[in-house]
């Protein structure tokens, strides 16, 4: 499957959780490259209507997620916004950006028919505000695909060789909960561990499909 990055010059760094550039760095980029990959498999090959990306960071993922939907929606908390919306607009990306919580935000019900969000979860101090958010502004056959990092001795081990900050002082203990509170929250599709077979024993991360 190939898939669209911008060249690493164009990006910026964010904030402190921003790591973009992992997805250019051996080895750790085919790790960072499979989420990507996972949730474009979710989205199958349809044309959204509305499509939001929750926690854009840099805009990395803004490119390839341009050419699945008519309109492109993406929100952050950062206080970079406007170099993202800059780089939209340098690479022709017709994306309405903007700074916002995922937890409270000012779209109307019902109003997108995708959300997308990419190791963002885990980052979000009130999971079950933003998961309540997601649900009032899905469509009602609307469908939200995300990816979120298991605890793993070898991801800590990957992660630690790239990073200063030990992950479960990073994470705390959010990836032990995100899961159980998603399945519980939303009816799930289709549900993707990596790796796809060591993965059942030590999973890396899980990739969902859900709707309400």
């Amino acid at each position: 499957m190939k898939l669209r990055l911008p060249d690493r010059h164009l990006l910026l760094k964010t904030n402190a959780v921003d790591y973009f550039y992992w997805n250019y760095q051996f080895p750790i980029k085919y790790i960072q490259r499979y989420r990507f990959k996972s949730i474009l498999k979710l989205m199958d090959t349809k044309i959204y209507d509305k499509l939001l990306e929750i926690g854009t960071g840099s805009g990395i993922f803004l490119i390839e997620l341009s050419t699945h939907c008519r309109q492109l929606y993406a929100i952050d908390i950062h206080e970079k916004i406007k170099s993202v919306q800059k780089f939209c607009k340098d690479q022709k990306i017709k994306a309405e950006v903007t700074k916002c919580s995922i937890e409270s935000t000012n779209f109307p019900d019902n109003f997108f028919d995708a959300i997308i969000s990419v190791s963002v979860l885990e980052f979000i101090p009130d999971l079950n505000s933003a998961l309540n958010e997601i649900r009032r502004i899905m469509r009602p056959d609307g469908i939200f695909i995300t990816i979120c990092p298991q605890k793993n001795s070898f991801l800590d081990f990957i992660l630690s060789c790239f990073t200063d900050k030990a992950p479960d002082e990073e994470f705390l203990n959010s990836r032990m909960e995100i899961s159980p509170v998603l399945e519980k929250s939303f009816k799930v599709i289709k549900k993707r561990i990596f790796p796809p077979i060591l993965g059942k024993l030590l999973p890396v991360y899980n990739c969902y499909k859900l709707v309400k």
